[in-house]
């Protein structure tokens, strides 16, 4: 068994060994120095480490094996240890880490992995020893603290009731001619979160957490109803004569106009910093009929 067990722990150190290697950026990453106190590295460690080690922990359970540890994680703050007696289950720090970040590579907050070595009752045989750290949270081994995960805010961000633009028209009434420029402005009702606006989470979702999110404006697309489009910008546009969102129309006829907002987000915990959350919401604008005239000159004797 010891020989099964051997194999089992160097084929997970060759995979996290292998995941380092594969990311300079990563591998150059170190935690506190690149060997923990009983020799083992200190890398990022990615889903399938960490589940190679759920596997493994739970194969040496009731089974004969030389050694056996018990794993816990904690946020990626400060000085934190599994020893801490007030840990920080939150910073700014432990997102910013996994930031740029796919799904793939694990959206965070970065948590600390540590192991201590425990005897066949389960009672602990070594001090706690830190061995790595990962951008999936959700997939440490061991028992952990609650947390507010990525995963948890980007699921707040697009259940966000955001505001959908309206657009004023000008000429006003909505009737306009042809080769006459038209002004559009993007304008946000009282109702759903507009850019800027604070949406504060349920803390019920967030582990306990108050967690606000804040809408952003990444772009607006306008659509002229005649099969033509502007941006995506960042301009609300504006009235005649210096708005810069305008359509001069070539031919008369009813056309639905609206414009498309795409927002970006911020979030914060517990009154923080502000940070960044991955991704974009596209929002569709609701649709206002405009009427292109034609204006026919004509001479009137008096």
């Amino acid at each position: 068994m010891a020989n099964v067990r051997n194999r089992r722990l160097a084929a997970i150190l060759l995979a996290t060994l292998s995941f380092a290697l594969a990311d300079p950026a990563q591998a150059a990453g170190g935690i506190g120095g690149s060997t923990t106190s009983d020799g083992a590295r200190m890398t990022w460690m990615n889903r399938q480490d960490l589940r190679a080690i759920k596997t493994s922990s739970a194969a040496d359970r009731g089974s004969e094996v030389a050694v056996r540890y018990e794993y816990t994680s904690v946020a990626n703050c400060g000085s934190n240890t599994p020893n801490s007696t007030s840990p920080n289950d939150f910073c700014a720090g432990a997102t910013l880490a996994c930031q740029g970040r796919g799904d793939q590579e694990g959206l965070g907050p970065s948590v600390r992995l540590f192991r201590r070595t425990v005897n066949a009752a389960g009672a602990p045989t070594g001090p706690w020893v830190q061995y790595g750290i990962t951008c999936f949270p959700e997939d440490a081994p061991g028992p952990v603290r609650p947390r507010v995960t990525m995963a948890m805010v980007l699921a707040a961000f697009h259940d966000t009731d955001f505001a959908k633009p309206t657009l004023d028209v000008q000429p006003r009434g909505n009737v306009t001619l042809v080769t006459l420029p038209t002004y559009f402005q993007t304008s946000w009702p009282q109702s759903g979160y507009q850019p800027g606006e604070i949406d504060e989470v349920d803390p019920a979702r967030m582990a306990g957490f108050r967690v606000e999110i804040r809408p952003r404006v990444k772009s607006i697309t306008y659509d002229y109803g005649d099969g033509s489009t502007s941006g995506a910008t960042t301009s609300l546009g504006g009235p005649y004569p210096e708005g810069d969102i305008t359509r001069t129309y070539t031919r008369a006829g009813d056309f639905t106009v609206r414009a498309d907002v795409t927002y970006s987000g911020q979030f914060r915990v517990n009154g923080g910093q502000w940070i960044d959350i991955p991704g974009d919401v596209t929002i569709r604008g609701p649709a206002e009929n405009l009427t292109v005239k034609t204006a026919h000159a004509r001479l009137v004797s008096h």
